[in-house]
């Protein structure tokens, strides 16, 4: 692959650093755009497992946790040239957020249904909502609000598995409670139930497992059932903690719930910052002292750009020297910072075995 400049260049060493770094990622994907910004496609075929629509809509939705959060980032920055080009940056995302929530349009990006991949996106989108509103909802015409709306309603009601998925929800209404103003009667029920069937896969010292947690009877019977049907390839519940819950699925929502929510649930916003803290207090063992993961997929957490201002592993250093981080004091912003985990090798002590990929 070759080197990106600005990005593959970058000593990443401070905030300037990481907003150039973060731009250079981010630029190249304008010449992707559909024509009128709804979706990228970088590739013609995708090896996705859902409808191609689906596929475009990732392609555009997970740039936005980079583009809001610098969008986030200009209340408190200064420099008016960064500002204007970090505008103009976003700019395609502003327009394909319009075009894409109209059922109307051909780029419209589908209803949600059941199970829906478009859940997954959901949440990025309402992640930007929830980080630069103004940029991606009030400053908007009353229709285009009005289309965001209605796309995001449509995850209520909806089925979609029990595990990482039901924070997709939660940001959904989320979004349309805090920044379009839809009731919290309306939506709370829904909140409510969500958090629920989360709350139910906490194991302990902050960490969470990603879906029901299997017993030691249910593990006997898929041995049974496996053995008897002759069969060793059945999906079912696991004991999925260390790999993509640990990574990113459970515990950066868990931030960033604590972020937005704090004064609409400033119990459950604590108890989340709790959390993070006593998983950060043993997640820096899955790295060396170069930042490297020498135990499992390097799929896991290596650097997070992680939207929780004061939240979180930032106030672990003082306790726990080996969990090293960069704090990047202001902007990307006073409400980012990025985690660069060090420390030594070794496995967190745990009463559970972690999945080793």
């Amino acid at each position: 692959m070759p080197s990106l400049p600005g990005f593959s260049d970058n000593p990443l060493r401070n905030r300037d650093d990481f907003i150039a770094a973060a731009v250079a990622l981010v630029q190249p994907l304008h010449r992707h755009f559909s024509p009128c910004k709804a979706s990228i496609q970088l590739a013609h075929s995708t090896g996705a497992h859902f409808d191609d629509g689906a596929a475009r809509l990732e392609g555009f939705a997970r740039p936005l946790w980079v583009v809001a959060t610098l969008l986030s980032s200009l209340q408190h920055d200064d420099d008016r040239v960064r500002g204007a080009r970090i505008e103009s940056l976003a700019q395609p995302w502003i327009e394909g957020i319009c075009t894409g929530t109209d059922q109307n349009h051909h780029e419209y990006w589908g209803t949600i249904q059941d199970g829906d991949q478009r859940m997954v996106e959901a949440e990025v989108i309402a992640c930007a909502l929830l980080f630069a509103p103004n940029h991606f909802f009030h400053t908007l015409d009353e229709r285009y609000r009005a289309n965001i709306v209605s796309w995001l309603r449509q995850m209520n009601g909806k089925w979609m598995p029990m595990n990482n998925w039901r924070w997709f929800r939660i940001f959904s209404n989320l979004a349309l409670i805090l920044v379009a103003g839809i009731p919290r009667d309306e939506l709370q029920k829904e909140i409510d139930s969500d958090l629920a069937i989360l709350d139910m896969f906490d194991i302990g010292e902050g960490w969470s497992s990603d879906g029901p947690w299997l017993t030691d009877d249910q593990e006997a019977e898929e041995e049974r059932e496996s053995a008897r049907m002759g069969r060793y390839d059945n999906i079912g519940i696991g004991r999925q903690a260390d790999y993509y819950s640990g990574s990113f699925a459970i515990q950066f929502s868990q931030i960033l719930y604590s972020k937005f929510a704090a004064d609409l649930d400033p119990m459950r916003a604590d108890m989340y910052r709790q959390r993070s803290r006593e998983y950060g207090a043993g997640f820096w063992r899955y790295f060396d002292a170069n930042a490297k993961v020498p135990l499992y997929h390097s799929g896991a957490l290596l650097l997070t750009v992680s939207p929780a201002g004061d939240t979180s592993l930032r106030s672990l250093s003082p306790k726990y020297p080996k969990c090293q981080h960069l704090y990047l004091q202001s902007d990307l912003s006073r409400d980012s910072f990025f985690d660069i985990y060090v420390g030594g090798q070794g496995i967190p002590r745990k009463s559970f075995t972690p999945t080793v990929r």
